[in-house]
């Protein structure tokens, strides 16, 4: 015996699949980089400083950026000098108007670095 599929029988199997594959959650309140891809592209900062064995970057921000969103790449390049470059690795979905982006400080010993060693920021400053 062959039955036909009528418009409602379609509508009832596909409702009825639904509600058996049940719901799939997101949490789009943090985005972590990926750490597979080792893209990191040294975005363009607000404003850099390197005094008093720490370094500063001034990076772009919607209100939420800590230093836990910005990621850190520390390269020995001679004796006792050191390049440091800094990528965003969560990105910052809040709401708040910074023109002037946020200032997140770092200490030599937070990055390896010994105190009194040169350091160059890999990043482009930019206003």
């Amino acid at each position: 015996m062959t039955r036909k599929l009528t418009l409602p029988m379609f509508v009832t199997g596909v409702a009825s699949l639904a509600m058996l594959g049940g719901c799939v959650i997101v949490d789009a309140d943090e985005h972590v980089r990926a750490d597979w891809d080792l893209d990191r592209s040294y975005g363009t900062l607000k404003g850099a400083d390197v005094s008093a064995n720490t370094v500063m970057a001034r990076v772009s921000s919607n209100g939420c950026t800590t230093k836990d969103f910005i990621g850190t790449d520390v390269r020995k390049t001679g004796e006792d000098r050191f390049s440091v470059g800094f990528f965003r690795e969560k990105e910052d979905y809040c709401r708040a108007y910074l023109p002037e982006g946020v200032a997140l400080t770092w200490s030599f010993s937070e990055l390896g670095i010994p105190d009194g060693a040169e350091v160059k920021i890999r990043n482009k400053v930019s206003n």
